[in-house]
């Protein structure tokens, strides 16, 4: 089992946060390969590669997350491959669990864990552990509703078409199915949620660990927080929406869907 699974992490710029994430990795109960990848190679990621024993794959074409991903995903060469943010905690079962679930599935699409929230008012400051908020509780009652009928594409097209539930560093796709999941290159916040979409239409589970596995980083200098306060995830969330709906309706829902981004508020 450990040989068919790939942890990738999308190193971005200087994260101190990245040790941690990389030690956390290296040191689940089920051992996965683990690879670094960057198109902002620096002295924080080849000290960490360095600590570690661990190969840094440089991108060539960066400029947004997406084409990051795109490089990141290509990177593996296992059946399964999770691409792990920088800043984000994996709980030491993470990969047990989540292989345990893809291998006990005859046809799996991908799998993803709940998360909880680990918040930072201060740069320098302790983070603040979250596990259940009003945002936390829809997500949970979103794919928890998916669970219920894992295969059922229609079932899950419904849900992702009100808003995307997922835990996108939690989860881990089929490459031995899916060689490339083609993230649309310039967008920089929602082309987890537009791939899920495309892959919401393919046969095979959508699987759900119900576990808190993994613990989401919330902090100012975070790519979710910046893309919020651009107004790039707006604008990539009213297309996700735009796959669903007629503009009127996906306008109303999206002005509804905007005030979950008040959860990233510090």
């Amino acid at each position: 089992m450990a040989n068919n699974h790939t942890f990738v992490i999308c190193a971005y710029k200087e994260s101190k946060f990245l040790d941690d994430t990389t030690s956390r990795l290296i040191g689940q109960t089920t051992p996965s390969r683990v690879i670094i990848s960057t198109s902002t190679p620096n002295e924080t990621i080849s000290r960490v590669a360095q600590k570690y024993g661990l190969e840094v794959r440089i991108n060539p074409l960066g400029g947004t997350s997406a084409r990051d991903w795109n490089f990141a995903y290509a990177q593996a060469e296992t059946d399964y491959v999770t691409l792990a943010h920088q800043d984000d905690v994996y709980e030491p079962s993470f990969a047990e669990k989540t292989l345990s679930a893809l291998e006990s599935c005859k046809d799996p699409v991908l799998a993803y864990t709940d998360y909880y929230e680990i918040r930072y008012a201060e740069a320098d400051g302790e983070g603040v552990r979250t596990d259940s908020n009003r945002i936390l509780r829809y997500k949970r009652l979103m794919l928890r509703t998916i669970a219920r009928a894992p295969g059922n594409r229609w079932l899950r097209n419904r849900v992702l078409s009100l808003g995307y539930p997922m835990n996108c560093p939690g989860t881990t796709y089929v490459k031995r199915r899916f060689d490339s999941v083609d993230f649309i290159p310039n967008w920089h916040n929602s082309h987890d949620w537009e791939a899920a979409i495309r892959l919401a239409g393919e046969c095979g589970d959508f699987l759900y660990i119900p576990d808190l596995l993994l613990g989401h980083r919330i902090y100012a200098a975070s790519q979710t927080t910046n893309t919020i306060g651009s107004g790039i995830r707006r604008a990539e969330d009213f297309a996700c929406f735009r796959r669903y709906w007629p503009e009127p309706i996906a306008k109303a829902i999206l002005k509804q869907y905007v005030k979950a981004y008040d959860s990233n508020k510090l």
